[in-house]
């Protein structure tokens, strides 16, 4: 029997030709038993999925010029914050979410037309690799 010390000194070559040397016997069933645990595992692990950024990034930026634009229609850049009659607040309110409403749905169409642009191009790199 070898030390652990002179085991772990021994080169990877060294250890194959020990292991073919000895006569082992594999348990009955092991190989199955490897299979199911490794389908067990991946069959937990999430499968990534790839991200698509360019809908969420044109939304952010929709967004931002929706802020942009109801900042400059009011003038000054002074927003209002009171109200006298919740019916006037509802309403502005409204107004206000439709005005954003209006504003990314452009945003959003105009990002379809960007990446249906960027798709041929990417169909081309594909090609070239």
């Amino acid at each position: 029997m070898k030390r652990i010390q002179d085991i772990e000194k021994l080169q990877e070559e060294d250890l194959e030709m020990a292991a073919l040397g000895e006569d082992i016997t594999i348990p009955a069933g092991l190989e199955e038993r490897l299979k199911a645990a490794i389908a067990a595992k991946e069959a937990v692990k999430p499968k990534a999925e790839p991200v698509r950024w360019i809908p969420y990034a044109a939304l952010a930026v929709a967004a931002g010029f929706a802020a942009v634009a109801i900042i400059r229609h009011n003038g000054s850049g002074k927003l209002q914050d009171t109200f006298d009659d919740p019916y006037l607040a509802y309403a502005q309110v409204e107004a206000t979410f439709q005005k954003i409403s209006d504003k990314m749905a452009i945003g959003v169409g105009v990002a379809a037309k960007a990446e249906q642009t960027a798709e041929k191009p990417m169909e081309i790199i594909n090609k070239i690799k």
